[in-house]
């Protein structure tokens, strides 16, 4: 059966990493352990709590930061939709990308280190996780996060030689993986040279995937200025893809796998009215996908999501399945067990 399991940042929660909202927050307030990378900090979070304060979001300290993006994006098109704080934003744009890459790379750094511990709720999740998937499931994912790679990488269910849907120039000869993961909005852990490169450099793959190596050039860089803004993160609603020949070729790959899925599993991902580029390749996929299946989406009860409107609109079935993530995943390790598996402690 051909599975496409589509995940949003629901499918990360449980490990600590944000929700949308959460985000700001989250990378303004992550320490990196790195001198160098707080100090050029300062500058980028003094910018955005100027233009928070011009642009405040409904609730306090959480910012809708792609939907702020997308304003200074316009506001560097010269389409101004609102009157914001004036910035530099073409040269903040790199610097913070940098910032949630710093972000979410201390993250994962410090969360590989406490999942050692097998005991760890976390490790039981991502061990039943990675049980569930076969040779031949594709992950289509709109995270930068480097959660469930790191994890299938470590049961041996994913590779980066090829995983992501590109080669890995320096990845050793032999490694393939089972398991495919497209990263449709870019990931914290690619380097492009150009728009035109559609063969990244996988970075830090020491820090993450256990026995891997690194190039020297990898730390260069990372003691330069932001890495020199490579970083392949999309964190706004206005994208172009025409201009990025590795963005085409994934979101391509993801329009091939779920236009003949059989299974299409969604954890954790809202399908934002304002994502308009997500929902038309779903649509696109699911109307032309000639098997009857009811989409699958798992979130928690009472969870805000436009998944109802969105499976009329295009004649879909939709099964809900309310629980989180980590629920979804251990359903089956906990029914085989006579004592409920203790849920905790998990990273919040």
């Amino acid at each position: 059966m051909a599975r496409i399991f589509i995940l949003g940042a629901g499918a990360s929660r449980f490990a600590g990493y944000p929700l949308g909202p959460e985000l700001w927050a989250f990378i303004r307030d992550t320490g990196t352990g790195e001198r160098t990378a707080k100090e050029r900090a300062e500058a980028v979070i003094d910018a955005i709590e100027r233009v928070l304060q011009m642009v405040p979001p409904p609730e306090f300290d959480r910012p809708d930061l792609e939907q702020l993006f997308t304003l200074l994006d316009l506001a560097e098109a010269g389409t101004e939709p609102l009157k914001v704080v004036k910035i530099d934003w073409r040269d903040l744009r790199p610097k913070l990308m940098g910032m949630i890459a710093n972000a979410f790379q201390w993250h994962e750094y410090q969360l590989q280190a406490q999942l050692r511990k097998k005991d760890e709720y976390a490790s039981v999740v991502l061990d039943s996780w990675a049980a569930r998937l076969h040779a031949g499931d594709v992950i289509v994912t709109f995270n930068w996060d480097l959660l469930h790679e790191a994890a299938l990488f470590r049961r041996g269910k994913w590779h980066y030689a090829d995983g992501y849907g590109f080669t890995c120039g320096d990845a050793p000869n032999g490694d393939r993986s089972g398991v495919k993961v497209l990263k449709l909005h870019g990931s914290v852990n690619w380097g492009q040279r150009d728009e035109q490169d559609c063969k990244p450099a996988i970075e830090h793959k020491a820090d993450f995937f256990l026995g891997a190596q690194d190039d020297h050039s990898v730390y260069l860089r990372g003691a330069g200025q932001w890495n020199e803004g490579r970083y392949i993160i999309i964190p706004s609603y206005l994208k172009d893809l025409s201009s990025n020949r590795l963005l085409l070729s994934l979101w391509n790959q993801a329009f091939d796998a779920l236009s003949t899925a059989e299974q299409v599993p969604v954890v954790g991902f809202q399908l934002h009215p304002a994502d308009v580029l997500a929902r038309q390749l779903l649509g696109c996929t699911l109307t032309r996908n000639p098997n009857s299946f009811a989409l699958q989406v798992v979130s928690p009860a009472g969870g805000v999501d436009h998944w109802a409107d969105f499976c009329d609109g295009i004649g879909r079935g939709l099964e809900r399945i309310r629980m989180t993530f980590e629920d979804w995943v251990m359903q089956d390790r906990q029914d085989a067990h006579a004592t409920p598996i203790p849920k905790g402690p998990r990273y919040t």
